[in-house]
């Protein structure tokens, strides 16, 4: 099989109506005839279910299990980006530098060994809020090399005019287990209790690992200059680009507030008297508005990203009214990032992937562990409603960032 076209630097530069025309070109070779894209795919997608049972599964640990306050909830939720903050940058001069598949590998067997770790201390009676934090922390860390370095291998196995559509696919899978995941968390939880759950997420992990290993690629890593200059150019491409700019910050100011939201979610939906398996039950309902965004969104032109901003924060603001507003708030996010993703594609040169998505995702998810420490404070002090609503008001105000962009 031929290897897959790389991503041309003037790709990145033409606009997107051009760019939307040409992926739905005639003869344009279908994603599932690329191999290295499929395997990519469907490691990814099966991971996702995984994490999704550990996005419901691991408060649950803390709230049932440990007993956890509103604070410990919101450190926990931090814990988990704060890898960001501390890795993000440096990482992506590393992925630049290194083979991204052994590197990917590395992460998913990694990430497997630490959420293996709850269970095992659980076991043994050592499982405390600070050491499921730790843990938090740990899978976090390999999560940053991970999803910096899955960006920038999409542009080595994709041609340009598949972007989009890889995306998309990327998106649907995300929200299909956001629907799935959820409720086979809450089934899990229920039959083997929270921390033996956390598992299946494990088992995912080894999956994706064993599909990374049939990839190949002809990515040439750069020793060219040192660390802070290599962090420094990334930082230019993101920030020297008004367009790229702006979706940058938007995409940073939103997720500030909806991790300021999520770090109190699980806890607001067991208050309100609802089971383990109810709670799973409602966030796959709810996700399936993030699927049908996800397929909506390649329909949309560029100039949609501040309406699906604003929908997602209406939808999070509804939370406070009835938990299966979330939908809403899924069917934005996720026809956001379908739009957003492919626009740092477009404007980044190939050589340069790695470096430019750290510098977006440490901006970007920077700003969830401060949001998430918000959400912990504000729903320890002002009471879990107050803070919904408060979140929800501030995702939507963040597609300000976009109306002059």
């Amino acid at each position: 099989m031929p290897a897959p076209d790389h991503v041309r630097a003037s790709d990145h530069l033409r606009g997107f109506d051009h760019v939307a025309a040409v992926a739905d070109r005639p003869g344009a070779r279908p994603l599932r005839r690329n191999r290295a894209f499929v395997l990519l795919w469907s490691g990814q997608s099966v991971s996702l279910i995984g994490s999704q049972v550990t996005v419901v599964a691991l408060p649950l640990v803390a709230a049932l299990t440990l007993g956890a306050t509103p604070w410990q909830m919101g450190v926990l939720a931090a814990a988990a980006r704060f890898p960001y903050l501390f890795l993000g940058l440096p990482a992506g001069v590393w992925v630049d530098r290194l083979p991204r598949r052994p590197l990917l590998v590395t992460c998913a067997l990694g990430q497997a060994a630490a959420l293996a770790l709850v269970p095992a201390a659980h076991a043994t009676g050592t499982l405390t809020i600070p050491l499921l934090s730790a843990i938090a922390f740990i899978a976090g860390a390999f999560a940053v090399f991970a999803d910096i370095a899955t960006l920038a291998l999409v542009p080595l196995i994709l041609p340009a005019h598949h972007l989009t559509r890889g995306q998309a696919a990327f998106e649907t899978s995300h929200s299909t287990a956001q629907v799935a995941g959820p409720a086979l968390a809450g089934w899990l939880v229920t039959t083997l209790t929270a921390p033996l759950a956390l598992l299946a997420d494990a088992a995912s992990f080894l999956l994706s690992a064993a599909t990374l290993t049939g990839i190949r690629t002809h990515h040439r890593p750069e020793r060219t200059t040192g660390l802070i200059q290599q962090v420094a150019a990334g930082a230019r491409v993101v920030f020297g680009q008004r367009l790229l700019r702006n979706v940058t910050l938007c995409t940073a100011t939103h997720m500030f507030w909806i991790n300021a939201l999520l770090a109190v979610l699980v806890l607001h939906l067991t208050e309100t008297g609802l089971s383990p398996a109810q709670i799973g039950g409602t966030l796959a309902i709810g996700a399936a508005g993030g699927l049908a965004g996800s397929l909506i969104a390649p329909r949309l032109e560029d100039g949609a990203m501040p309406v699906a901003i604003a929908v997602a924060g209406a939808g999070a603001a509804g939370v406070a009214l009835h938990p299966l507003s979330i939908a809403v708030l899924w069917l934005g996010l996720q026809a956001y990032h379908v739009l957003q993703v492919p626009v740092r594609y477009r404007l980044t040169p190939p050589t340069m992937h790695g470096r430019v998505n750290a510098t977006i995702r440490t901006t970007v998810w920077g700003a969830a562990p401060l949001g998430a420490l918000l959400g912990g404070l504000l729903a320890g002090t002002a009471g879990l409603t107050p803070t919904i609503v408060i979140s929800g008001a501030g995702a939507a105000l963040a597609g300000l960032w976009l109306v002059r962009a």
